[in-house]
């Protein structure tokens, strides 16, 4: 899923403390297993044959437990970077794994690591330390490594291996990058303006559609659609030959591709600000489609920012939220939006959480607003019991879903589409086994039955259930009384019309609905119209031709 979200991205594989020497730098005790470069199927079914080594077997090959200085292991990523990699292009991260809690026995080498770490971070490399603790042995992060890395050492062994349990479910899960989706105007009043940036928050994940190759050289194929008169065969010029019509009172309004346009036209692109509303005017149901972010852009108009911080902070003070027009291109009808604040949040060690900003959701027009009137179930008394209550207040708590959020879970539809095309490009016999997160818990279900058979029998109590209604019983056949069944009498198809007029006797008596689809279609046949389709369609055609 890494490689078909981000092609680009290149990825090397160094290991140290072996045998061999390989890199760039001729430094003892370093392999470059891969060079930086962009992942593949060779590649991947490479790493994958490594990682089906077992110890004796990896021993064998490489060696281990030589001693290398960490600052030689340091320095040959900058180097790899520096020959591989753009900083001006790419977002350099060194993930490091390692069993050692004290590589360095000097301080002359932990100040030599210390300086190689620090020419990295002036690369604007990002260092991700994987500690990977023997069995039985303590790992202390103390002894060296929360010397040299900003970490936190306080429970980051236990973090630590958290983050390695969650590495590979991100790397399978498809991440999309953080560009912006537009910079527009925001229309405050008459002679104030200021310019915005929006992002998109939030979107559904499809399954990519196929790309169409010829089989003779597997390059892309290129569609066009062309319109072709019926009667002669000729191209038609989509804006001198072809006219669109819309009808209205059984009558067809003709207009041309250029009044579509015209009428289609309302303002230029941007936002502009109607006013403002109690955020308790609000409600889940008046979100008509995903939600977008807007933050101020201070490239396109100097000031946007202090005059958004200052919209933003008076809205959040008076609890408000501002009613604003959308257009979202030229062309597009604008839509009426709600801007939603939302204060900036920070932690302590993870950086910002939220980011200062307003939430762009689109809100429904009067045409698209339905009103339900539904009659009140039956057989449901008008003061439910309190025990019916309780149990349904039991119910809700056996099943609260404390650790869920959107978008903890992934779409099973997209982790098997992916684990097939892994399959199919590293040629693999069988997709890898893919993890329904939707699936019912039948264990935890089992638990809980006892609280869910207390609200069913609350329910039977409150609400009995009615006696199923009793189907009268069927006279056996050849007995006597106005109940014997009576026999259906099937009328029989009327002879194939010969004629036109006896066709249109057919049709205006309705029996051409008793006529056969091959009768029908050998008449059409004879007319010269069209003879496919359905029953109703061939019926149709005659009608009209009538």
């Amino acid at each position: 899923t890494k490689v078909i979200n981000s092609p680009d991205d290149k990825v090397g594989v160094a290991l140290y403390g072996v045998r061999e020497k390989q890199n760039p730098n001729n430094f003892e005790g370093i392999r470059v297993l891969l060079e930086l470069e962009r992942p593949s199927a060779q590649r991947i079914r490479q790493l994958e044959a490594e990682a089906e080594r077992t110890p004796h077997g990896f021993e064998e090959r490489y060696g281990c437990g030589r001693a290398v200085p960490v600052s030689d292991v340091f320095w040959t990523c900058t180097t790899l970077f520096n020959l591989g990699a753009d900083r001006k292009q790419f977002h350099p991260r060194v993930f490091l794994f390692t069993c050692e809690d004290a590589p360095c026995a000097s301080a002359d080498e932990l100040a030599s690591a210390r300086t190689r770490v620090q020419d990295l971070m002036d690369l604007g490399v990002t260092i991700e330390f994987f500690p990977l603790p023997a069995p039985a042995k303590e790992f202390s992060i103390e002894r060296f490594w929360g010397d040299l890395l900003p970490v936190d050492p306080q429970d980051f062994v236990d973090r630590a291996a958290l983050r390695l349990e969650n590495l590979e479910r991100n790397v399978r899960m498809r991440v999309h990058r953080k560009r912006t989706l537009q910079r527009l105007p925001l229309h405050v009043c008459e002679g104030v303006e200021v310019s915005v940036s929006v992002f998109v928050t939030m979107l559904e994940a499809k399954v990519p559609y196929p790309v169409y190759l010829l089989n003779e050289n597997n390059k892309p194929l290129k569609s066009e659609t062309k319109q072709i008169c019926e009667q002669t065969g000729a191209l038609l010029h989509p804006v001198d030959d072809i006219s669109t019509y819309v009808e209205l009172a059984g009558q067809r309004i003709y207009v041309s591709r250029a009044e579509a346009n015209d009428i289609k036209q309302f303002c230029e692109p941007g936002l502009r600000l109607v006013g403002f509303k109690p955020i308790s005017c609000l409600k889940p149901h008046h979100r008509m489609f995903h939600a977008y972010f807007v933050y101020p852009n201070e490239r396109g108009i100097t000031g946007s920012s202090t005059f958004m911080a200052a919209l933003l902070n008076g809205m959040l003070d008076r609890k408000l939220l501002a009613v604003a027009s959308y257009v979202a291109r030229r062309n597009a009808e604008p839509v009426l939006v709600a801007l939603l604040p939302q204060r900036e949040e920070v932690e302590d060690g993870a950086g910002q959480l939220k980011p200062p900003g307003f939430h762009m959701i689109r809100l429904p027009w009067g045409e698209e607003v339905r009103s339900l009137t539904l009659p009140a179930p039956e057989a449901v008394p008008a003061e439910l019991p309190p025990a019916l209550k309780e149990a349904a207040r039991n119910v809700v708590a056996a099943l609260r879903l404390d650790g869920f959020a959107p978008g903890c879970a992934e779409n099973p539809v997209l982790q098997k589409h992916y684990a097939a095309v892994q399959a199919l490009a590293l040629g693999e016999e069988q997709p890898e086994e893919t993890v329904d997160v939707l699936l019912p818990d039948a264990a935890a279900l089992n638990d809980k039955a006892p609280v869910l058979k207390a609200w069913r029998d609350a329910v039977d109590v409150a609400a009995p259930a009615r006696p199923a209604a009793v189907k009268r019983a069927v006279p056996a056949a050849g007995g006597d009384g106005e109940d014997a069944p009576r026999p259906k009498v099937r009328r029989e198809a009327p002879p194939p019309p010969a004629t036109l007029e006896a066709m249109r006797e057919l049709v205006h008596s309705g029996d051409v609905e008793r006529l056969t689809v091959a009768v029908l279609k050998e008449w059409l046949k004879g007319q010269g119209i069209a003879n496919t389709g359905k029953k109703t369609e061939l019926v149709e055609r005659v009608r009209a031709c009538m």
